[in-house]
């Protein structure tokens, strides 16, 4: 099964646990509270470069809320996935016209169509990067920004969360054998495909950017908490807490979520 394949498998796996992902504005759990930041940062740096009234390419729209927020905003809105099910729910959830299942790396749109595009969680998934920059680098407007996200490389919540999975897995014969001294039963494997998950670090990721065609205009990186001990202390507050720092160079290098709003030059 190629990367493509296993991506795909995973997001249709999970259409519904995306679709809830956005109902809670404060959610208990990191993993979602992650999502709602990063959602809020995107339209926030939307806003802050792409005029109203603009076009705007989500790509990798999942479930399509993104693109729905954005035009109730006053933005017209178009939203591409790879995933035919995360469409699926997005064209009968909202305006069915503006959604459509395609590559980041072949987006059936032509040359200079957008004034603005939003990439979330999706280079990450990626084989390489320069495809997909080429293609929303061709489909921008001279002058037209961009989103993207990508996890951070240098995130020490990420290395503690690391060790901690070797230890889990270094322990599970003990702990399943005692589990079934005491007549309990053995916990399901994840059921979810297991995909490539690259990370990135912030100057050679911007040196890629530009050499793209994309110049940087504004950073911001959030999201603190161990996803390793996410099931004993749930730390949406905490993830939440660190969105006052995003733009503090001094600590936000320790967050795990990057966004880049970048400009198109042509």
């Amino acid at each position: 099964m190629s990367t493509k394949e296993q991506v795909n498998q995973l997001f249709t796996q999970t259409v519904d646990d995306w679709a809830r992902f956005y109902e809670d504005p404060k959610p208990l759990k990191m993993s979602a509270q992650n999502l709602v930041s990063r959602r809020r940062f995107a339209i926030e740096m939307t806003e802050a470069k792409v005029p109203t009234g603009g076009k705007v390419l989500d790509v990798g729209c999942g479930t399509g809320h993104l693109a729905a927020e954005l035009a109730r905003r006053g933005y017209q809105t178009w939203g591409t996935d790879l995933s035919e099910a995360m469409v699926q729910y997005a064209r009968e959830h909202y305006d069915a016209e503006r959604f459509q299942v395609a590559d980041i790396e072949k987006i059936p749109f032509p040359d200079n169509t957008f004034d603005g595009i939003v990439c979330l969680g999706v280079m990450e998934y990626l084989s390489s990067d320069e495809p997909a920059l080429r293609e929303m680098w061709r489909i921008l407007k001279s002058g037209g920004h961009a989103v993207i996200t990508t996890p951070s490389s240098i995130c020490p919540f990420f290395y503690m969360d690391r060790g901690l999975i070797r230890v889990r897995f270094a322990i599970r014969p003990l702990t399943g054998a005692v589990r079934r001294m005491f007549g309990g039963q053995q916990r399901p494997a994840q059921p979810y495909p297991k995909v490539q998950h690259r990370r990135y670090r912030k100057s050679s990721w911007v040196e890629l950017l530009r050499a793209n065609g994309f110049e940087l205009e504004d950073w911001v990186c959030h999201s603190w908490g161990w996803y390793g001990i996410e099931r004993f202390f749930p730390q949406g507050a905490f993830c939440r807490a660190s969105d006052r720092f995003a733009r503090n160079s001094a600590l936000n290098w320790i967050a795990s979520d990057q966004l880049a709003c970048v400009r198109a030059i042509k």
